[in-house]
């Protein structure tokens, strides 16, 4: 059995009870992504805004 892409093997980032490490889940995103774009962290950019949006609990596993 071949295994999933790495971006779905860590998904879901973090439980409903886990949102005390909303903050973490979004610094490791922001490491992962800026690896592979070096302009994700530009301010305002869509992908600063999806680390945001996970840093303050918008993709926890209870929305999927």
């Amino acid at each position: 059995m071949s295994q999933p892409p790495p971006q779905f093997v860590r998904f879901p980032f973090y439980t409903e009870d886990g949102e005390d490490r909303c903050e973490e889940v979004a610094e490791e995103l922001r490491s992962l992504v800026s690896a592979i774009d070096g302009t994700a962290p530009a301010y305002d950019g869509f992908w600063a805004t999806f680390c945001g949006d996970v840093a303050i609990g918008d993709y926890a596993d209870w929305d999927t």
